[in-house]
């Protein structure tokens, strides 16, 4: 994979002391998401991993001999999540009927 809009991050040569803690990749980590370009075969090996990724808020572009075929992108919900209307509901008549194990022994004595 290849960083198209990035160039690549340098590590330090060695074991510094910033290596040894993780503190260099916690910086890389930290950087905004950046689009990804991958030849579709790559992305057949790696479909997981890009998934990921993905859900994390990275756009992935998928190429074919060079051309951009297809773009992964995170999936937003862009619906209004379900609330209910506790007047409406509280305003409905009350409906009675007999009681569920009235339904049963009726049903039972049915089969008889």
């Amino acid at each position: 994979m290849r960083h198209s809009t990035t160039t690549p991050v340098r590590y330090p040569l060695g074991t510094s002391e910033g290596a040894k803690t993780g503190e260099v990749l916690r910086e890389v980590a930290g950087l905004e998401p950046q689009a990804t370009s991958i030849n579709v075969r790559a992305a057949k090996d790696q479909l997981s991993n890009l998934l990921e990724q993905a859900s994390r808020g990275a756009e992935i572009i998928i190429t074919s001999d060079g051309h951009p075929k297809a773009r992964l992108v995170p999936v937003r919900s862009h619906g209004k999540p379900y609330s209910v209307d506790w007047e409406w509901l509280r305003g409905q008549p009350l409906v009675c009927g007999p009681s569920a194990e009235a339904l049963i022994r009726v049903e039972r004595d049915g089969r008889d």
